[in-house]
């Protein structure tokens, strides 16, 4: 009897009809035929060299409007006369702005709102790596530079530009650029300390800002560099092709997040691109 009554009451709940659930817009079209970005301003932090460069790039490419942050002025002005030579739909701007200092960060946003610009993603790309290896000879203001540069600076920003996003009632995206060194070893205590302090932030943030809409996801570069001539190094451990990653493959991972037409459910995610390097243990000897 017992059994009889359990299995009507799971009947009865299956008659009931069930919520509906409208589903979000479908972005129309191909990746081929269409601007990802758009209409978008994408704000990146050290923007003018390495990833942030190429995220600046592969971003004005799919059609967004670019803001550059960088203390380096003559590179930051290079890659917008770049930019704006290339002719790309969207319009191009920058900024100095040293984001481990709060002062500098309270002026960026000063300056951007004069400027009437509102920021639909946001790539926390800026990060320094320290010298000191060992606990033993740690110096704590090497600690606490590395991680005003790396965590504190970036989230001062992070706050500023989603209290803008939400004010504004803009969905958007933040993207933080950490490392494979937020899960394994470097040797670098306080770099990879700070790398795996942001992949907590991420997953807080993710749930944090998810019901005003904004996306908070990471990507986690391995070795990235190219020689001058813009060819990849030869690296004999990374199990996948062998040698370095080209920036360029950030920036295109960092539109794949940004862009609603592949990412409009995606938070609280890390994307890892490394060449299987992080696959690597002493199991694994090729």
């Amino acid at each position: 009897m017992r059994y009889r009554n359990t299995l009507a009451r799971v009947l009865s709940r299956l008659k009931k009809p069930r919520e509906i659930i409208r589903p979000a817009p479908v972005h129309a079209g191909s990746s081929a035929d269409r601007n990802l970005l758009d209409g978008n301003t994408v704000l990146v932090t050290g923007g003018a060299s390495n990833i942030g460069r190429e995220v600046a790039i592969e971003s004005a490419r799919q059609g967004a409007n670019v803001v550059i942050v960088d203390i380096d002025d003559e590179a930051r002005e290079s890659l917008v006369q770049e930019l704006v030579q290339a002719r790309y739909p969207g319009r191009v701007g920058s900024y100095h702005c040293d984001v481990s200092s709060r002062a500098g960060i309270d002026r960026l946003c000063e300056n951007l709102k004069k400027d009437n610009i509102l920021v639909d993603v946001l790539v926390n790309n800026v990060g320094v790596t320290s010298e000191t290896r060992s606990v033993l000879d740690l110096d704590i203001d090497e600690w606490q530079d590395t991680f005003g540069t790396n965590v504190f600076g970036p989230m001062y920003l992070t706050r500023s530009i989603a209290r803008s996003m939400i004010d504004n009632k803009r969905q958007g995206s933040i993207l933080f650029i950490t490392s494979i060194h937020q899960w394994i070893i470097r040797r670098f205590v306080t770099y990879s300390a700070t790398k795996g302090a942001l992949g907590m932030i991420i997953k807080e943030l993710a749930v944090d800002l998810a019901p005003h809409g904004i996306r908070v996801n990471g990507i986690a570069p391995g070795w990235i560099t190219e020689s001058a001539e813009g060819e990849p190094l030869l690296q004999r451990i990374a199990p996948l092709h062998q040698r370095s990653i080209r920036p360029c493959y950030i920036g295109r991972a960092a539109v794949y997040l940004s862009a609603d037409h592949y990412s409009f459910h995606t938070t609280g995610s890390v994307l890892k691109i490394d060449s299987g390097l992080s696959l690597k243990n002493y199991l694994v000897k090729r």
